[in-house]
């Protein structure tokens, strides 16, 4: 198959650093081309086409997907726009990549799941850190020692993430002076989440714990069942699911720190396996893994070092191999729907105070 042909829409902060620069390096290394891209402010999307070397700008999303070469588009959007612009793409028969969380509701998680199917095109879900190199080994041990029971029986897992400084001196997006309106988001909520106060707290679940979520369901390889969920706002929460016989707690807050706090535990019988993820923007840096078991009577600790490689410049290249055929995607449309599912209970079961 010929190289991946890719159209963007959205040339923001996230679209520019975390997206766009990664796809113009793949570019760069033959793995792809950029056929174009475009924005609600053409200003803004010509200065940054002009950066990263792309010829062609897009008067509208309309006229992206008109153009025969491009056979896939990253869509970096807020994510009440994922629904209308994520149709409109698999419609044209393109293959689509979005920001996390896939959508607010899940009756449209599951019509685009299956609009992608019936299309026989790929609609993956921005969860980079699948393709985290630390993640990738911690999901292989964790694998492992299940199948083996040289652990024991898993029994909890604690995914806690308190925020902190996730940019980590990324760098500044590129902006200009364009006076252009942008329309306001529409963002839609499940049934249940009527007031202004759920609504808070349904959108601090889907920006920041989606992410957490989504890893317990990569870890698990099984869909949790939420039983109970807290919230005071949107500045603090706690969950608790069960995936069989696995006791699942999602939980944090929003706290001011120069570092990133992110932790994801696995408890065994005879040990545990301890995840710590790294500032998401961190280019330097992939996710820390320790394993603690017991040994003939003494306990050890195993750190695990994988090879350095940033999570947001791997899910690029996996997506670009995905529509070129030579790899499955981690986070498909099909799956993404089960953190929606799990999301939208949440927040129907939750106390919000």
């Amino acid at each position: 198959m010929t190289r991946p042909c890719i159209g963007f829409i959205g040339t923001g902060m996230m679209g520019q650093l975390a997206h766009l620069a990664n796809y113009a390096q793949l570019r760069d290394a033959g793995e792809c081309e950029i056929a174009g891209l475009t924005d609600l402010k053409l200003r803004l999307a010509e200065a940054v086409a002009a950066k990263y070397r792309i010829c062609n700008v897009y008067a509208n999303a309309e006229e992206l997907l008109a153009d025969p070469r491009v056979s896939a588009v990253v869509c970096i959007q807020q994510w009440p726009n994922n629904y209308p612009l994520v149709k409109q793409i698999l419609n044209a028969g393109k293959s689509a990549i979005t920001e996390k969380p896939m959508v607010g509701r899940l009756d449209e998680a599951e019509e685009l799941a299956a609009l992608a199917g019936k299309r026989g095109v790929h609609y993956a879900v921005g969860f980079m850190k699948r393709y985290d190199p630390g993640v990738e080994l911690a999901k292989a041990l964790v694998t492992e020692v299940r199948a083996s029971n040289q652990l024991g029986p898993l029994l909890t897992i604690d995914a806690l993430c308190d925020g902190g400084d996730w940019l980590h001196s990324i760098g500044e997006p590129l902006q200009v002076d364009d006076p252009t309106p942008v329309p306001a988001s529409a963002p839609t909520y499940p049934d249940a989440c009527r007031t202004p106060q759920q609504r808070a707290a349904y959108g601090y679940l889907l920006n920041i714990f989606s992410h957490n979520i989504n890893l317990c369901h990569y870890l698990l390889g099984t869909e949790m069942e939420p039983r109970f969920a807290a919230f005071h706002n949107d500045c603090a929460m706690s969950t608790t699911s069960r995936s069989g016989d696995v006791v699942v707690t999602v939980r944090g807050a929003v706290s001011a720190s120069h570092e990133w706090h992110e932790l994801t535990t696995l408890t065994f019988a005879r040990g545990r396996i301890v995840i710590k993820t790294p500032t998401p923007m961190n280019r330097q840096r992939c996710s820390e893994v320790t394993l603690q078991r017991e040994c003939e009577g003494r306990y050890a600790t195993t750190r695990l070092h994988p090879p350095l490689a940033w999570a947001f410049y791997r899910q690029a290249q996996g997506f670009i191999r995905a529509v070129a055929g030579k790899e499955p995607l981690r986070a498909p449309a099909e799956t993404s729907v089960w953190d929606v599912r799990v999301m939208e209970r949440m927040i129907e079961i939750a106390e919000v105070f």
